[in-house]
């Protein structure tokens, strides 16, 4: 197969539309879900979201999907990515097809996301009588407090599994993260996902400037660095994403606040403030 533009492979797509395609992965995820660890589960959201464009079909080369997963903030490594891509083959998800360049040698690959319906998966053929149930014994029709304990445990363990990680609302951010933040915000970036990955970035910042304070101290800064950066995405002036331009405005407020802070020490002890200022 020889590379190209991704509408060269169209004509592989299995999906008429989107949710055709998201219906699919969603009976897919339902059984084999956990076939996947925390870190291949990104790596094949990621595959997803650059297969939407033409349904089912992904010609991206593997380093820009792992920058796409540095990018987001869950960071993944090749071999994790490759992985990914082998249990998915084995399971029936996907195929992958090697291409080459016209002056030869090898090029992208191509990722062709396979048709996953579960009713299909479950149909009988006709030479597959259905068997007989036996008759239950007085002593098996006893239920048990443990048995209907155990039942209601996995009843409750499947319905949280239905719900995805992308899914989960801000309501569901973990208490780590100061509630002033996430009320700041949740009207631009509404799940859990998207504000602990914001979060990431004020502590990064707040690890790179050395601060001896904690960072609630400087959670004021935060928010209005959060809240200029929102404003200057939405006026435009922001040529990258919006997560780097948000670090870069934190780094900056924060160090200003730092500094500050040290000429008020200074001012009330007499001393010099501190150490990396003198």
């Amino acid at each position: 197969m020889q590379s190209g533009h991704i509408q060269q492979f169209a004509h592989l797509s299995q999906f008429k539309t989107v949710k055709e395609f998201n219906d699919s992965i969603k009976n897919f995820l339902q059984l084999h879900g956990d076939s996947f660890t925390e870190g291949e589960h990104i790596a094949l959201r990621t595959l997803i979201q650059y297969s939407v464009k033409v349904h089912g079909i992904c010609n991206a080369k593997i380093c820009k999907l792992l920058e796409a997963t540095h990018a987001s903030g869950q960071p993944i490594s090749r071999t994790t990515f490759e992985r990914m891509l082998r249990k998915g083959r084995k399971l029936g998800l996907l195929t992958t097809y090697n291409t080459n360049r016209k002056k030869g040698g090898k090029s992208h690959n191509v990722y062709v996301f396979h048709r996953f319906d579960v009713s299909n998966t479950k149909k009988l053929t006709h030479q597959q009588p259905a068997p007989i149930p036996p008759v239950p014994s007085p002593q098996t029709t006893k239920t048990t407090p443990e048995a209907t304990l155990s039942k209601t445990k996995k009843r409750k363990d499947k319905e949280i599994r239905k719900v995805t990680f992308e899914s989960l609302d801000y309501t569901f951010v973990p208490s780590h993260v100061p509630s002033p933040f996430v009320k700041a915000a949740k009207p631009f970036f509404p799940s859990a996902k998207e504000i602990c990955a914001l979060w990431d970035r004020v502590m990064m910042a707040h690890r790179k400037m050395e601060c001896k304070k904690p960072v609630e101290t400087y959670l004021p800064v935060i928010i209005q660095a959060f809240k200029e950066s929102v404003y200057r995405y939405k006026k435009g002036e922001i040529k990258t994403s919006f997560m780097p331009y948000f670090y870069g405005t934190l780094s900056t407020f924060i160090a200003h606040e730092v500094i500050l802070q040290g000429f008020m020490e200074r001012d009330l002890t007499g001393n010099a403030g501190p150490r990396w200022l003198r």
